[in-house]
């Protein structure tokens, strides 16, 4: 028994501390289209008056976090198929940002109907990418 006490407290310490390192890792999660900044209103279709908001949940964010989304037409008539036609990034500039951040993204002329979606990279990296449509 004395032998095993040792090791399982390496094990113990090796677990904690993989714990620790997961709370505090910069992440991107819960993304979504939603009618609202604050995503409680989540939706998949629109109508073409409807502005778009992506949201999403954004973890550990060190100062010089970007986020950024690319609107995508998916199947639009007259846009080619898988064309980005708008870029819009966030850079955090506070030290550390826990929180819901969103994208918005209107249209004076009406959206055309069709299929979108929004894809969105953390730091150049794509993380999150949610489809929705326009009926």
């Amino acid at each position: 028994m004395k032998k095993l006490f040792p090791v399982l407290l390496a094990v113990l310490a090796l677990v904690a501390s993989s714990l620790a390192c997961s709370l505090t890792e910069l992440s991107l999660e819960n993304a979504r289209m939603a009618f609202d900044e604050n995503g409680e209103n989540v939706t998949s279709t629109y109508s073409s008056s409807d502005v778009f908001y992506a949201v999403a949940d954004l973890n550990n964010a060190p100062t010089g976090t970007a986020v950024v989304a690319k609107w995508i037409a998916v199947n639009i008539e007259g846009e080619e198929p898988g064309s980005v036609f708008q870029e819009q990034t966030l850079d955090i500039t506070e030290d550390s940002f826990t929180g819901t951040i969103y994208f918005q993204l209107s249209n004076d002329s009406g959206w055309p109907s069709g299929d979108y979606k929004v894809e969105l990279y953390l730091n150049g990296t794509l993380t999150q990418s949610v489809s929705f449509n326009v009926q």
